[in-house]
């Protein structure tokens, strides 16, 4: 699949914002007291890695390098 520059920006600027959702929803679900509200965050957490995971597929497709997860 070829990626145009543009495309290629807006999916890495999308990719480093699903990082900085995944460390929130991580540390949200590992803080939280509530049962209820942990799985919910932890649900989310998964999802968010998921879709991180399909942006970063997306560009490794393109031939393009992904950025990398932040801790």
């Amino acid at each position: 699949m070829e990626l145009s520059d543009r495309e290629k920006k807006i999916l890495e600027d999308q990719l480093k914002a699903e990082y900085i959702c995944i460390n929130k929803y991580k540390l949200y679900a590992e803080q939280a007291v509530d049962p209820q509200l942990k799985k919910v965050f932890n649900l989310v957490y998964e999802q968010e890695v998921n879709h991180a995971n399909t942006l970063k597929s997306l560009l490794e497709q393109g031939g393009f390098n992904p950025p990398t997860p932040m801790s």
